[in-house]
Order: C-alpha cells, then structure tokens, then sequence
C-alpha cells in the first residue's frame, strides 16, 4: 500500500489514490473530503482518476460522488483495478495481494511417502498384500562379516520385484534376528554373514502368497504359510506384514518367522508344544496357533538374562 508521507509529497498521486477510494465505495468518505467544493472537487478528483486508470474508473467515481450527495451510502461497485494500475498510480503490491493474484487451485500438495519401516522395510500405511507378483527377485545390496565366532552361514537376502519393501531395510532386519545375542550363535554356534552375491550358503526370500507357495513345493504353504526348503527360507509376505493372531507383537512374530525358518534350513525340525501354559521352543510351529504354549520367537532367550 501507498504510505501517507509519499502521498502528500505528490498532490496529484495524492487525488489518484483517493480516485482509487472512492472507486471501491467510500461513499460516505467523498462528502467528507470534498468540503467546500464538492463538484469541483468531485470533478478534479474524476479527471485524474481518468488520467491514470482510464474512463470506466472515473466514471465510479462519479457515480460514487451522486449516490453520496443524495444521501444513499451504497455505492455501486467499482470496476477491478489491476496490480499494473496500482504501480502506474505509485503504489506498490504487497504479499498479500501478490498472494491474491495467483488463482488457487483448490488442491493441496500430496503427503511425502513415509520411508521404509526399521525392522521390517514396509513402505506406506497400510500395507496392500497382492496374492501373486511375477515371482522376479531383486537381491538386497550389501555384505557384512559374521560377527562371532562358530559356523559361518553366508546369507543371501531378496525381495520379490513389486512389493512395498526396502531390500535393503528388510534384509538388516533379518541379519539383526539372526546375530541377536539370543539367536543360533548361542543355541549352537552358527553366526551369519551377509551377501550380494550367488555364492550363499542360506537365502532368505520375502515373497507373496503365490511365490511363496511356488517355491515352497512340495510343501504346501495353502497361501498362508512360509517354508525353509534346502538352502531357502522363503518368507510369506502377508504373514510379514499382517502377522498371527496367536502373537500379540507382530515385530516379535517376524523374528520368530526369520529365526524358525532359517533354523529349517540349517538342519533343524519341528518341536512340538510341551504343554499349556508352557514356553514355546523357536521351532513349534506358531503361525496359526502355539497349541497352548507361550509364544517365543528365540533360539536362546534366557541369554543375557541375569
């Protein structure tokens, strides 16, 4: 906006802006400050009005001038004026009318994706579960030396192309399981490195239902289950993602999903259930149900326990 100091150095920008009032509908503001001579001034305030903004402005102003003369205080509306005729009378725009002359869209810039989840590697909320992909694998980038001491296991980690996962964040969270203080290093010495490369030892592979039930074969995983077959341990990821009922952790449920078939693959077989109210071993199956015993997702959990 225009200030008062710069109006009354230029009486006739001074006459221009008051143009600019009247114009909007000051109507009670025109008797007020033409005084003594109201037409003259009525007349002189037009003229220069017309000057700088053009005939359609001028005439608002009078207008503006008889409908405050005879008394009615409603003008009628003036004509938009435009930033570039606010410039030409010497005022300057400020933010918020520059603000004002972009047309909104009405639409709000869509969310950043959240990053993938630690622990997990999921992406986005809440996670869509598609019951087959293509079956393409894509191999986590990264290696990493076995930890401890004992039988290494060179792990190779993949993700099924298509789901909402990090490689990567995914395959930490598996290498994290299986060197936990309370995993198969202290159950029976095995430690696990990590690689890119086709020279493995072990592979863990998340896939979707029918993947995993395709690479399970012979096994039936009917959809719903995982499977450690050979040097594989293949990873449901409806279960990854949703979890079981009979756990109520479904971070603690994926280190039991990781540990158990992982411990398929290095040569161990199903525990059953000792009884009620018992604790589980890592390998009772307990996906769909613990048969009574408590859920356990470790090979060793008393270790580090004093």
């Amino acid at each position: 906006m225009v200030g008062v100091s710069r109006s009354t150095q230029n009486p006739r920008r001074a006459m221009v802006v008051l143009g600019v009032c009247l114009a909007v509908g000051l109507g009670g503001g025109i008797a007020a400050t033409m005084g003594a001579e109201p037409d003259a001034s009525a007349a002189a305030v037009a003229g220069a009005v017309e000057d700088s903004l053009g005939v359609e402005a001028a005439d608002a102003v009078r207008d503006a001038y008889e409908s405050a003369r005879s008394g009615n205080r409603s003008a009628p509306p003036a004509p938009a004026v435009p930033l570039e005729a606010e410039a030409a009378a010497g005022a300057s725009p400020d933010a918020d009318d520059a603000t004002r002359s972009v047309p909104s869209t009405g639409k709000s810039d869509p969310p950043e994706p959240a990053g993938p989840e630690p622990g997990s590697g999921l992406i986005g909320t809440p996670v869509e579960v598609e019951p087959k992909l293509s079956g393409e694998l894509v191999v986590a980038e990264g290696s990493r030396r076995a930890p401890a001491e004992g039988k290494v296991w060179r792990v190779q980690v993949a993700v099924e192309k298509g789901l909402p996962v990090d490689p990567e964040v995914f395959a930490e969270a598996v290498l994290a399981t299986l060197n936990d203080p309370r995993g198969w290093n202290a159950a029976d010495g095995s430690t696990f490195a990590w690689t890119e490369t086709d020279d493995y030892d072990a592979r863990v592979v998340l896939a979707s239902p029918g993947t995993t039930d395709r690479l399970c074969l012979p096994l039936d995983t009917i959809g719903e289950l995982s499977c450690g077959i050979q040097e594989t341990a293949v990873l449901n990821f409806g279960r990854w993602a949703t979890g079981s009922d009979a756990w109520t952790d479904v971070s603690r449920y994926r280190q039991y999903l990781v540990n158990h078939e992982v411990g398929h693959v290095i040569g161990y077989h199903h525990d059953l259930c000792k009884g009620k109210g018992e604790r589980a071993t890592v390998m009772v199956q307990q996906t769909r149900t613990t048969r009574g015993c408590i859920p356990e997702p470790w090979p060793a959990p008393d270790v580090g326990k004093e």
